[in-house]
This record gives C-alpha cells, sequence and structure tokens, in this order.
C-alpha cells in the first residue's frame, strides 16, 4: 500500500503562507513546553477528539510532557487562517458549514471575536438525510460507528435528526491499522488460543513488549542493547541462526541484561513452504546453537515475515513452542526516517502490545526511534515486560 508523504509544517510557514487554505499529511508533534492537548490541536486545525484518536496510548490526557510524541491526523481536514476583517459568520458560509459547528470545533466561546493569522480548523461535514441511521453513514464512509459517535458527542446514537451536520473524524493515513491486524489475527488464534499469540490482554499494568527480529549483529545489536540498558527496559530478541554461532558474546549479553532470547529460525524461511521434517530442522539447529552457547532452550518463536500455516502451528505446538507475532510493526527495516517509523507505532499502541522492531540494521533508525517511543509510553504510565511475561508463559523449555 501507498505510504503518503511526510510535510512537516512549522508555526511560521503557517503565518508566512499567503494561501488561505492549508493541507496537511501525517505528521510527528514533539511536545513543547507549556503546550496542551487542546493548544496542538487548534495549531494542527484538527479537534481534540481527533489528537485523541490518533494517539490512543496517550492515558491521562491532562499530563503531557516536553518532548512526548504525538502523531497528528489530518486526512479529510483543512486549517484556514483568517484574513484582516473576516468573521466567522462569514468563514463558516464560504466554507457551507454552520456557525456553531466551526465555533466547536475551534473551542471559541466569544464568535465575535477572532484575530488575523488565527488558525482554524475546517472540519468535513456530514449532513444528516431522511433514513439515515449512525451505522448506515459510518459505513458509507468507511470508519468506525463509535469513532463517528464520539467525535460528534453522541449520547444516544440512535437519535439522529434531519439536517443534523456530523462532524466526520480524522482518519488516519497509515498504512494498517490496528483493527487491520485483529481482524486478520483472531480467526486463527481461535483455533489455536495456546499457540498463536500476537497481543497481551489488558490488565491495568499498560504493560508493552518489545521485540527486535533477526539479529544479533554485533554493531545494531549491541547499540539497542546500550539503549536498552540506559533506559532500563527489558526486552524480546528473535534470533537467526545464521547470525548466531559468530555472536556467542552478544547472546550471553543478552541474557546477562535481563533481556529474553527466543527462536527466528534458521535460514529465515517462509514457513509455509516447508515439510515437517524442513520445520524440525530449521527449529532444532538454531536451539541446539543457542543451548549450546547459553545453556537454555527457547520456548518461543517467530515465523519469518510472519507467514505460518495450520499445518505449522500444529507441528509447533507438539514441539513445545509458543509462536509469537506482533500487534505494531514500526516497519523500521523500510523506512529510514524516524519521524515515519514513529507515525507507523505510535497510534497503535495500547495495553498489551507487541511492538516489532529489527536489530540487524547498520543503517537502521531503530536506534534513533526507540528514546522518543520509550520516553512517550513511560510519561503514560506505561511499563516494559518481556514477552514471556506480557502473556504469563515459559521462555525456556
Amino acid at each position: 500500500m501507498r505510504v503518503r508523504k511526510l510535510i512537516v509544517l512549522s508555526a511560521a510557514f503557517i503565518s508566512f503562507c499567503c494561501m488561505p487554505v492549508l493541507s496537511y499529511a501525517d505528521q510527528v508533534h514533539r511536545v513543547l513546553p507549556g503546550e496542551t492537548l487542546s493548544g496542538i490541536a487548534r495549531q494542527h486545525g484538527i479537534t481534540t477528539d481527533s489528537l485523541l484518536g490518533n494517539n490512543q496510548y496517550i492515558s491521562y490526557p491532562d499530563m503531557i510532557y516536553a518532548g512526548q510524541v504525538l502523531i497528528i491526523p489530518t486526512e479529510n481536514k483543512q486549517a484556514y487562517q483568517v484574513k484582516p476583517g473576516d468573521t466567522l459568520y462569514r468563514i463558516a458560509q464560504d466554507f457551507e458549514i454552520s456557525m456553531a459547528t466551526l465555533a466547536d470545533v475551534n473551542q471559541i466561546v466569544d464568535r465575535d471575536r477572532i484575530y488575523s493569522g488565527q488558525i482554524l480548523s475546517i472540519p468535513k461535514v456530514y449532513t444528516v438525510k431522511t433514513g439515515d441511521t449512525l451505522y448506515r453513514i459510518a459505513r458509507s464512509l468507511g470508519m468506525n460507528m463509535s469513532d463517528l459517535a464520539v467525535e460528534n458527542g453522541l449520547k444516544n446514537p440512535d437519535k439522529l435528526f434531519v439536517g443534523q451536520a456530523l462532524i466526520i473524524p480524522v482518519q488516519s493515513s497509515r498504512e494498517e491499522t490496528l483493527a487491520d491486524i485483529e481482524r486478520e489475527m483472531s480467526p486463527t488464534v481461535a483455533r489455536f488460543p495456546d499457540t498463536l499469540f500476537y497481543k497481551g490482554y489488558p490488565d491495568g499494568r499498560r504493560a508493552v513488549a518489545l521485540t527486535f527480529d533477526d539479529g544479533p549483529d554485533k554493531k545494531a545489536t549491541s547499540e539497542v542493547l546500550d539503549l536498552l540498558k540506559m533506559y532500563r527496559v527489558p526486552a524480546t530478541f528473535f534470533l537467526v541462526g545464521s547470525n548466531v554461532a559468530r555472536n556467542g558474546d552478544m547472546i550471553k549479553r543478552i541474557i546477562a541484561e535481563g533481556h529474553t532470547v527466543a527462536s527466528h529460525t534458521w535460514s529465515h524461511p517462509d514457513l509455509r513452504t516447508l515439510t515437517d521434517a524442513q520445520l524440525i530442522n530449521e527449529m532444532t539447529q538454531l536451539e541446539n546453537e543457542i543451548q549450546r552457547i547459553t545453556g537454555l532452550r527457547t520456548a518461543l518463536m517467530r515465523p519469518p515475515y510472519g507467514f505460518v500455516s495450520d499445518s505449522n502451528l500444529q507441528k509447533l505446538r507438539e514441539m513445545g513452542y509458543k509462536v509469537i507475532k506482533w500487534s505494531v510493526d514500526t516497519n523500521d527495516w523500510r523506512d529510514q526516517d524516524v519521524d515515519k517509523v514513529l507515525i507507523n507505532t505510535m497510534p497503535d499502541i495500547r495495553d498489551g502490545a507487541i511492538i516489532l522492531m529489527h536489530d540487524y540494521l547498520q543503517k537502521s533508525v531503530t536506534k534513533e526511534a526507540l528514546p522518543e517511543m520509550i520516553q512517550s509510553l513511560r510519561w503514560q504510565g506505561y511499563t516494559f515486560v518481556t514477552v514471556d511475561e506480557l502473556l504469563g508463559v515459559n521462555a525456556y523449555q
């Protein structure tokens, strides 16, 4: 799927630009001292609800900190810069929305007082027609009914009236959402509930698990471990056999510093193409090498590329493995830009998230994105645990 171009607009550019209507694309906002969520929303021409909807990792909306990362969703919204002589009434007429809606979205108390240079959010609005229901409207707009209800403060979604203006929530341009992953994974998890996992279940701890695939690499893994040690964060490393033999010291360091090592197979094949005998060989060859180095035999594995068939799962279950996928994909192997990685990551983090990263790329942005991810989540009350602790399963056989 297409990745949207990342555009960053500074306040200076907004005030300088002479165009009356400005369109934005998804971007990263790093909170400045003294900023509030409502102020940030106004600055970017969106509502506070839309901002929170795209940053659902936020547990304490009234407590945001300088340096915290927010992902600004902006599709279907515009920002208008007030010109000398403008009135709220005229602006509302120009954009064919009610003055009351425009004032409410921009949290304007006195409708007679707007000032030149002020940035107003211009929402996209749907006008309720005869026979409409919230469910039907949501389907026609391609969005979740609850999102539409929350955006419009509808306490009773069954009560709509003809002519009512509904604000269409901002839709993020991220490629894959948590809802997509849920739809894909749920049927298979239902068939293998004791074997296949892609997230933990919320238990109030706000616990998440960082995982790193395809290592170890002497340089890249060492840099990741240095950061994890600095921030006192445990993680889970899914190792590839071809990298294990020449990096025994690195694997010993992973264990010594409180992390979990797990299997990512010996040669990183698509498991669906293997016979049972080949699958067993991929697993046991790596297990034997890890045991030779550490004395441990892992009980966790991650299928390369995330590809795994029912027959694979059946065989892995017989071998005593828990198969671990993920609920949040950073795409740090593909997107060599810190902001893109954060946009891929932050909106879908929830209590129980398993976050996929990599520790084998020499030019990876992983080490640059990690500190901002860790700090932003910690400021919102999250803790970091290994996958085995998150799921309450054994890390080793």
